[in-house]
């Protein structure tokens, strides 16, 4: 390829076709061209599928045409086809210092400005969209320029300050490019230059001084219907609808048995026999009517130009002037007709284009003289007319990455290119921790995230670092940080050493709450928890780590009413020595403590409550001198029912005591008074002057007299 002539490939879904196109002194001359079809499916629906079969068959057409011209051919010019084709507009505008005339390069630069933004806005569109977040721009039209904020035609030798320009942008998926690139660099051609199809076809079919009409282009080829609409001069929208030939094709092979190339054989004879005979795949005679084919078929067609149709419609907003269609899927019989009425324009303004009606281009074959030639002819053609941007390429994490060479390329552009979005490329901080310990508010933050790894040819690198051809870009986005973690230990106090309880040896630890349960110490605070947290080294906390439950260090009060009066007593249900010193269990322990406790009953008896009062008290005289019996005063009722000394109470217990009932005898007394015996002596005894024995009744201020004789 040189500056007069070009090699270009038309990589289509049924055929490939490779031309040289020479420019001369009258226009474009083709000097020769090579088709072949595929001998398999390798592309559906303009999607190469199989890139071994493909770049085989683009050798082949490769070496034909350096062997008949005794040339190498080393690069391409391509189209890519409007699979899954998505459009962005873009705009421009620049001030300019210098009132010079402005330069092809000063425009172009101009018009890739607008490319990347239009670029921008779709790759915002799609953002988190993994299956559409990685396009590649495959051409662009100019919408409209304007100098000084007046629309003008071209820009180019113009003089002025206030400059700008709006394009359309089409873009296809990464994989899409990326299996063309793949087959092309297998047989070792270099692109040169990359276009889409329709863009191609327009370059041909409608030509600028065509486009002031309001004009739909539609290139019906094997796997897709592409199509472009122009108006006031400009292109100003491209669509993509996946029917064409092959949907007709395959409805002949199913509805008669037929292999793929039999039936699509079959379909080419409809418009040059009558009648079509052929073997179906167990080798049965058929004998078709191509008129009967033709109506048996056209609900498909009308189908087809219906979705066309309503394509249109809905890009143009209304019917267009005119639509010029081309490509092999053009000729299908009855096609423009039905398009014409699913439009609801006259058939005469439905037409087909070949480059027979174009006199700046000459060719010689046949096929290119069909509407099939257009948009193969539109690829060269489209070379010459829009200087393709060059390309270079890099490779991001291993992957090759076109990139076009738009002057100054950085590695944040090429991140983009190979699909890798950078909205969140450093790593967020992590979740932080508001905590309330004790009545105040705490704040724990995450960990930092980190920056992205970033290298060009295993050198640190930023996102402005320039890049050259076949630079090398590692890339790793940074890592988000970690979520706060804090455990009830770090936020509490802690006390080191240890204490003894009965003997056993403990660790201190805090006893913590959390949101009033009970929490172990090394378990993970939640965030908005409400931590409280007691001292660390009270007894009440020392009995709970070893083992003391809940229920028995609680103190509690006791209401109830001793002949009728009330009284409010406290009850512990334990009974704690520290270093063998009675103790509270709020009371403050040091490390080396020695702690001991016993139980008592869960409830005070009445005993607990009642021992030490002198109304259960009886006095007596022994030998003339006084003693005190406890207990033994009075008769006992809790509620009504007779009761021990022992027994429990519970809160709100009425208590009678009946001092008529009282249960003293005379043996009773020995639990105070000690009495020695006397050696063969008897032991007499007398209460209130009269014999008595050891369980005569005794009451209060009986006379006891003890003797030996």
């Amino acid at each position: 390829m040189d500056k007069t002539r070009v090699f270009a490939l038309d990589i289509g879904t049924r055929k490939i076709v490779g031309l040289v196109l020479e420019k001369n002194d009258t226009g474009y001359g083709v000097i020769d061209v090579e088709i072949l079809e595929h001998t398999t499916r390798a592309m559906m629906d303009g999607q190469i599928h199989d890139v071994e079969a493909v770049a085989a068959t683009i050798l082949q057409i490769k070496n034909a045409l350096e062997e008949r011209q005794g040339i190498t051919l080393e690069s391409v010019a391509v189209a890519a086809a409007g699979r899954a084709l998505k459009t962005s507009r873009g705009n421009c505008h620049k001030s300019r210092q210098q009132l010079s005339e402005l330069s092809t390069d000063e425009v172009r630069a101009l018009e890739i400005e607008a490319v990347q933004e239009a670029q921008y806005e779709l790759a915002q569109e799609e953002l988190g969209d993994k299956e559409h977040s990685n396009y590649f721009c495959v051409g662009y039209s100019v919408v409209s320029y304007l100098l000084e904020g007046q629309v003008i035609g071209n820009l180019v030798g113009q003089v002025g300050s206030e400059v700008a320009v709006e394009i359309i942008a089409t873009f296809l998926p990464r994989v899409v490019v990326d299996s063309l690139f793949s087959s092309l660099h297998r047989v070792g051609l270099e692109v040169k230059g990359l276009t889409l199809e329709p863009i191609a076809a327009l370059s041909v079919a409608i030509p600028p001084g065509m486009r002031l009409l309001n004009l739909a282009l539609v290139d019906i080829g094997a796997g897709t219907s592409d199509i472009a609409l122009v108006k006031d001069g400009n292109v100003f929208a491209y669509a993509m609808v996946p029917l064409a030939g092959d949907e007709l094709t395959e409805y002949l092979a199913s509805q008669y048995l037929l292999d793929f190339d039999t039936a699509e054989k079959t379909k080419r004879l409809l418009l040059q026999q009558d009648k079509i005979e052929i073997f179906d795949i167990l080798g049965n005679p058929l004998h078709l009517s191509s008129q009967e084919l033709r109506q048996e078929l056209q609900p498909l067609v009308d189908e087809m130009t219906a979705e066309i149709a309503h394509h249109i419609m809905a890009l143009n907003q209304k019917v267009p002037d005119a639509v010029v269609c081309v490509g092999g899927g053009s000729l299908t019989p009855s096609l423009t007709e039905s398009l014409a009425e699913n439009l609801g324009i006259p058939g005469r303004r439905v037409g087909i284009r070949t480059v027979k009606d174009i006199d700046y281009i000459t060719t010689d074959s046949g096929f290119l003289n069909s509407p099939q030639g257009i948009t193969p002819l539109g690829i060269a053609y489209n070379y010459f007319t829009t200087p393709p941007v060059p390309f270079i390429k890099v490779i991001v994490n291993g992957r090759e990455t076109p990139l076009w060479n738009l002057g100054e390329i950085n590695v944040a552009t090429a991140l983009l290119s190979s699909g890798i979005s950078l909205s969140n490329i450093y790593g967020k901080p992590g979740m932080g921790k508001t905590i309330e310990i004790n009545g105040y508010v705490k704040v724990i933050k995450g960990s930092m995230g980190t920056a992205p790894l970033i290298k060009v040819n295993s050198q640190l690198a930023s996102l402005e670092t320039s890049l050259q051809n076949g630079d090398r870009v590692e890339f790793a986005p940074g890592q988000d940080g970690e979520e706060a973690f804090i455990t009830g230990r770090d936020l509490v106090p802690a006390i080191k050493g240890q204490v003894t309880v009965n003997g056993k040896e403990f660790d201190l630890e805090p006893v913590i709450t959390v949101n009033g349960e009970s929490f172990d110490p090394d378990e993970e605070v939640p965030d908005r928890a409400r931590i409280e947290f007691k001292s660390v080294n009270s007894v009440f906390n020392v009995l709970r780590l070893s083992g003391v439950d809940e229920y028995w260090l609680q103190q509690k009060r006791y209401k109830y009413y001793l002949d009728e009066r009330e009284i409010t007593v406290s009850w512990l249900p334990l009974e704690v020595y520290v270093n063998g010193v009675i103790a509270e269990v709020e009371q403050l322990v040091e490390p080396g403590a020695s702690i001991s406790y016993n139980r008592k009953p869960l409830r005070p008896g009445v005993n607990d409550l009642l021992g030490e009062h002198d109304f259960l008290a009886i006095s007596v005289k022994v030998n003339g001198e006084e003693v005190r019996l406890l207990g033994k005063g009075a008769g006992i009722e809790i509620d009504g029912q007779t009761a021990g000394i022992y027994d429990e109470i519970h809160d709100g217990a009425r208590i009678i005591l009946n001092r008529d009932k009282g249960k003293a005898i005379l043996s009773d007394i020995f639990k105070v008074v000690e009495i020695k015996p006397v050696a063969n002596a008897k032991l007499l005894i007398r209460v209130d002057g009269e014999p008595a024995g050891f369980t005569t009744p005794i009451k209060e201020g009986s006379q006891i007299e003890l003797s030996w004789e």
